[in-house]
């Protein structure tokens, strides 16, 4: 019996793990998986990044496009008034030359020796009258010059609007002092017209005298009309001198800006 047992092999134990390999593989799949949510977390930052800078730069595209169309929008309202400002003043220019060719023919002196004279005189006022209506039109209707040019340019109400709201401010009380002008210089043409075709109707019943410069009539009535004529034409020349020098003063105490 006890040799039985002595014979009998006991089983091999069971085979433990090494101490550690289990710890070590658990750690690998913590890792791996730590570095997929970072890197999930990493993209995802990424994208919103992205995102945000997309959003950023769409809204900065945006506000230059704002800011490009107001410029734009500003610049064609800035341009309107100089047109109709350079127009004035090329108006003005063409006005003052009317003005001294019918000063260095002496038109108002009647200084006429020969009849075809006269309608040559004729022709100096006209031009002088023409230049002047051209003028006191475009000064008369200036805002809708602007207004029509902006509008043709499609200029945003708000800021069609508001040029012409500042056009208003600096021009508007410039305004009846330059029709005045303008209604005096209209006055002198006119009278200097009545006065030629006066002359040219009498043709032959009135003389100038050389030393005097004075013009004399055979006929008392057309003395008279003469005088009448004349006395309008001086009279609009003194108004007008005296409008140009208060519209000249006004500008003075009110210089553009």
């Amino acid at each position: 019996m006890t040799r039985f047992v002595r014979s009998m092999k006991s089983p091999p134990p069971p085979t433990v793990p090494k101490a550690g390999n289990k710890p070590r593989i658990m750690g690998r799949t913590t890792v791996v998986l730590i570095a997929v949510v970072l890197a999930g977390a990493i993209a995802g930052g990424l994208l919103l990044t992205r995102r945000a800078r997309a959003r950023r730069e769409a809204l900065a595209r945006e506000q230059a496009r704002t800011a490009a169309r107001a410029a734009i929008e500003n610049f064609e309202a800035a341009r309107a008034i100089s047109h109709y400002l350079a127009r004035i003043e090329s108006q003005l220019r063409e006005h003052e030359t009317a003005l001294r060719r019918l000063q260095q023919q002496k038109v108002l002196s009647w200084n006429i020796h020969d009849r075809a004279e006269i309608e040559t005189d004729r022709q100096t006022i006209r031009d002088y009258l023409a230049t002047n209506a051209r003028l006191a039109d475009t000064m008369q209707f200036g805002a809708e010059f602007i207004r029509a040019e902006l509008n043709t340019a499609n200029v945003p109400a708000a800021v069609r609007d508001s040029a012409l709201a500042l056009f208003a401010k600096s021009q508007g009380p410039l305004l009846p002092l330059e029709m005045h002008v303008r209604h005096c210089d209209q006055m002198v043409g006119e009278g200097a017209l009545a006065v030629l075709d006066l002359l040219d109707r009498n043709w032959g019943s009135w003389r100038r005298d050389e030393a005097t410069g004075r013009l004399d009539f055979d006929n008392s009535i057309t003395l008279a009309t003469f005088q009448d004529y004349a006395e309008k034409t001086k009279a609009a020349v003194a108004e007008q001198e005296q409008a140009q020098q208060e519209l000249t003063a006004y500008q003075k105490r009110h210089p553009a800006p």
